[in-house]
């Protein structure tokens, strides 16, 4: 009988497989044994439906919401492009003057003082007057004793009225074909010499000679004269103005040409810059300048007075005078000044704020209001200034017309489409509008 421990290898093979077969079982059965109530197929339930509500939290979430940017805007006009000139200078008053006695004397009495304004004729210092009195009163009596003489000798002479007249015709002749170059000054006086010792000869002159016999020509003259000198020991102002390097004080003895003050009339003044030669060549009378004064802070909108006939050698520049109200004396002598003269003008261009264009990838765009959005427009661009850029064409996404809105800040990082929210509008300022010059303008 054969041993049951006893296994042939086909025995030991089939028993293994069973074994085998047998632990596949029991794993099995333990898995499911877990749940064998279905417990198992619950938790897979249970996770298939936390992953669909979180699918449906996901989905049920809303657009986040696209956030405006703020930024100001510009508007596109039609207009003049001015591309100015440059130069600097300083302020001066075309209206000042030295004072200087007229005559000699002991100083009376100074009436102003240093910075004082006075009016045209207001005295400004006298001088004593007897010594110029008493050459009036000698004067006159000259005078009266040069009448006395002539009315005694009255009598004596008659005018021939008729040959002061033909004397006067014949001279007027003689200047004429002498100012229109038919005789020479020579010719001239030569032949009114002649003329004058014929009417004399006439009686034309009687008059003239009997005051000069009795004295009575000199006389008059010499009264005029007195009145003259006695009137220059009033020193009065020539003009409005403000007193400046006052020297004199009373008891003073001066004598004539004595520099007494200085006069500075400020209410008209004019900025003197030098403009290089090159760029005379579009500059004229009546060109608008804003004149910037950085003393003040002020901008004053005026224009071209006078360009100087004479260029300077030395520097290559020419002085142009630029005249200006001073009304309330805020503008110095000697205040230095920065000119923008308007030198090319070119007429009815299309014209952008220059704040509006970009430059990205090596072309130029500016962005276009429509409605909430800004669109980006490449563009062509032609002559500029500070304030205004010339636009010449429009390649794509729309075009560009007088009063179209564009985006002038906050833009530099701006895209395409993009929502914007206006934050102010820019109103349009050309500085060279020809209209407003000749009023002051605060920076």
């Amino acid at each position: 009988m054969q041993n049951p421990l006893d296994f042939t290898p086909s025995r030991r093979a089939a028993v293994v497989t069973c074994l085998l077969s047998g632990y596949i079982l029991l794993a099995l059965g333990g898995c499911l044994g877990s749940g064998g109530d279905g417990t198992a197929a619950d938790s897979t339930a249970a996770g298939d439906s936390l992953t669909a509500k979180a699918d449906t939290s996901e989905a049920g979430k809303k657009p986040k919401k696209e956030k405006s940017i703020k930024v100001n805007i510009g508007t596109i006009r039609t207009g003049n492009l001015v591309l100015p000139v440059y130069a600097d200078g300083a302020i001066r008053t075309p209206k000042s003057v030295m004072i200087k006695t007229k005559a000699g004397g002991e100083i009376l009495g100074v009436t102003v003082r240093d910075g004082d304004r006075v009016r045209k004729g207001q005295v400004l210092a006298r001088i004593d007057p007897r010594e110029y009195e008493i050459a009036l009163e000698e004067s006159r009596y000259k005078h009266l004793q040069a009448l006395s003489q002539m009315a005694a000798e009255a009598d004596t002479f008659q005018v021939n009225h008729e040959a002061v007249k033909n004397f006067t015709d014949a001279r007027d002749d003689l200047e004429r074909l002498r100012d229109n170059g038919t005789i020479t000054r020579e010719e001239f006086q030569n032949r009114l010499l002649e003329l004058e010792m014929g009417a004399l000869q006439k009686g034309a002159f009687r008059e003239a000679v009997f005051q000069q016999r009795t004295g009575l020509a000199e006389a008059r003259m010499a009264e005029e004269r007195a009145k003259l000198n006695l009137e220059y020991t009033r020193i009065r102002a020539p003009f409005a103005g403000i007193v400046q390097g006052l020297t004199m004080v009373d008891g003073e003895i001066v004598t004539t040409g004595t520099a007494v003050c200085t006069i500075f009339n400020n209410d008209k003044l004019e900025a003197s810059v030098n403009v290089l030669e090159a760029d005379l060549g579009h500059l004229a009378a009546g060109r608008p300048v804003l004149l910037s004064i950085p003393a003040t802070g002020d901008t004053l909108r005026a224009v071209i007075d006078v360009i100087s006939p004479t260029l300077d050698q030395t520097t290559r520049t020419c002085e142009i005078l630029i005249r200006f109200e001073n009304p309330e004396g805020r503008f110095r002598p000697g205040m230095f000044v920065r000119s923008q003269i308007a030198g090319i003008i070119y007429k009815d261009k299309l014209l952008a704020p220059k704040a509006a264009l970009l430059i990205r990838d090596n072309r130029p765009l500016v962005f276009k209001k429509e409605g909430d959005r800004a669109r980006w427009l490449y563009v062509d661009i032609g002559l500029e200034n500070e304030q205004w850029v010339e636009i010449l064409k429009v390649h794509s996404g729309g075009s560009l017309s007088p009063g179209d809105e564009v985006v002038v800040s906050d833009h530099l990082t701006l895209a395409h489409e993009a929502k914007i929210k206006v934050r102010k509008r820019i109103t349009p300022d050309d500085k060279w509008d020809f209209a407003n010059f000749g009023e002051v303008a605060k920076q």
